[in-house]
């Protein structure tokens, strides 16, 4: 890739895969709460391929009788890196070419 571009709207991190298509992170609302994001979105621009981490809540011991999972939480503090990981490792791999413009 030898010339910027920039980067659509709300893509948090870009990574080149192998074959010079991009998977793009994002930072959105989920299907259940429409505002504020809720969720982090990996999206491959050259195979389609995706991986979506809901933030999730949580919830005290006290409403349900146990606490929920640590990586549950209200901010994507653990689940972003997560989806971090995941784009990192298929740009390594992918080798579909970007869709022409």
């Amino acid at each position: 890739m030898t010339t910027q571009t920039a980067w659509p709207e709300n893509v948090i991190a870009r990574y080149l895969t192998v074959a010079g298509a991009t998977v793009d992170m994002f930072e959105e609302s989920g299907y259940y709460i429409p505002t504020p994001p809720t969720q982090t979105r990996a999206h491959c621009n050259g195979c389609g391929e995706e991986q979506i981490e809901e933030w999730g809540f949580s919830i005290g011991a006290h409403e349900y009788g146990r606490e929920q999972p640590a990586d549950f939480d209200a901010n994507g503090q653990w689940v972003t890196p997560r989806v971090h990981q995941w784009a990192q490792s298929h740009a390594e791999t992918c080798r579909a070419l970007p869709k022409p413009a």
